[in-house]
Protein backbone atom coordinates (compact mmCIF):
# COMPACT_ATOMS: atom_id res chain seq x y z
CA UNK A 1 0.00 0.00 0.00
CA UNK A 2 2.73 2.38 -0.06
CA UNK A 3 3.02 2.65 -3.59
CA UNK A 4 -0.95 4.31 -3.31
CA UNK A 5 -0.22 6.63 -0.53
CA UNK A 6 3.23 8.16 -2.19
CA UNK A 7 2.91 10.39 -5.03
CA UNK A 8 6.52 9.74 -6.52
CA UNK A 9 5.96 5.98 -6.38
CA UNK A 10 2.29 5.84 -7.78
CA UNK A 11 2.96 6.74 -11.42
CA UNK A 12 5.49 3.55 -11.35
CA UNK A 13 2.66 1.74 -10.64
CA UNK A 14 -0.13 2.89 -13.17
CA UNK A 15 -0.44 0.78 -16.69
CA UNK A 16 1.39 3.22 -18.70
CA UNK A 17 -1.78 3.22 -21.06
CA UNK A 18 -4.06 4.81 -18.24
CA UNK A 19 -1.13 6.92 -16.53
CA UNK A 20 -0.53 8.63 -19.95
CA UNK A 21 -4.06 9.66 -20.78
CA UNK A 22 -5.56 10.55 -16.76
CA UNK A 23 -4.64 13.81 -15.06
CA UNK A 24 -2.48 12.75 -12.63
CA UNK A 25 -4.58 14.36 -10.04
CA UNK A 26 -7.47 11.97 -11.05
CA UNK A 27 -4.75 9.06 -10.45
CA UNK A 28 -4.20 10.41 -7.03
CA UNK A 29 -7.66 10.51 -6.23
CA UNK A 30 -8.41 7.12 -7.23
CA UNK A 31 -5.63 5.94 -5.10
CA UNK A 32 -7.05 7.74 -2.39
CA UNK A 33 -10.12 5.87 -2.70
CA UNK A 34 -8.55 2.30 -3.30
CA UNK A 35 -6.76 3.22 -0.29
CA UNK A 36 -9.63 3.79 2.04
CA UNK A 37 -11.36 0.51 0.37
CA UNK A 38 -8.69 -1.79 1.77
CA UNK A 39 -8.16 -0.65 5.47
CA UNK A 40 -7.44 -3.44 7.84
CA UNK A 41 -10.25 -2.57 10.24
CA UNK A 42 -13.52 -2.83 8.28
CA UNK A 43 -15.77 -0.30 9.78
CA UNK A 44 -12.88 2.12 8.24
CA UNK A 45 -13.74 0.71 4.81
CA UNK A 46 -16.17 3.55 2.70
CA UNK A 47 -19.83 2.18 1.67
CA UNK A 48 -19.78 1.52 -1.33
CA UNK A 49 -22.33 4.41 -2.77
CA UNK A 50 -19.49 6.51 -1.37
CA UNK A 51 -16.57 4.66 -3.29
CA UNK A 52 -19.40 5.33 -6.21
CA UNK A 53 -20.07 9.19 -5.16
CA UNK A 54 -16.03 9.89 -5.26
CA UNK A 55 -14.91 8.20 -8.71
CA UNK A 56 -17.86 9.05 -11.03
CA UNK A 57 -16.70 12.65 -11.24
CA UNK A 58 -13.85 11.12 -12.51
CA UNK A 59 -15.18 8.67 -14.96
CA UNK A 60 -15.57 10.74 -18.79
CA UNK A 61 -19.26 11.94 -19.90
CA UNK A 62 -19.33 9.77 -22.77
CA UNK A 63 -18.61 6.77 -20.35
CA UNK A 64 -21.55 7.91 -17.72
CA UNK A 65 -19.52 9.86 -15.47
CA UNK A 66 -19.47 14.17 -15.28
CA UNK A 67 -15.84 14.87 -16.35
CA UNK A 68 -16.05 16.76 -19.27
CA UNK A 69 -12.56 15.80 -21.17
CA UNK A 70 -11.32 19.11 -22.83
CA UNK A 71 -11.31 18.14 -26.80
CA UNK A 72 -7.78 18.89 -28.73
CA UNK A 73 -8.06 21.84 -30.58
CA UNK A 74 -8.97 20.92 -34.66
CA UNK A 75 -6.22 21.90 -37.32
CA UNK A 76 -7.00 25.58 -38.96
CA UNK A 77 -9.14 25.46 -41.87
CA UNK A 78 -5.59 26.73 -44.28
CA UNK A 79 -3.81 23.79 -42.90
CA UNK A 80 -4.19 20.11 -43.92
CA UNK A 81 -2.62 16.72 -42.31
CA UNK A 82 -0.69 15.72 -45.56
CA UNK A 83 2.93 15.52 -45.44
CA UNK A 84 4.86 17.89 -47.93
Amino acid sequence: MPQLTDRSKLPNIIDPVIRDTMDPKHLYQVAAVAVLCVQPEPSYRPLITDVLHSLVPLVPLELGGTLRVAEPPSPSPNQNNFPR
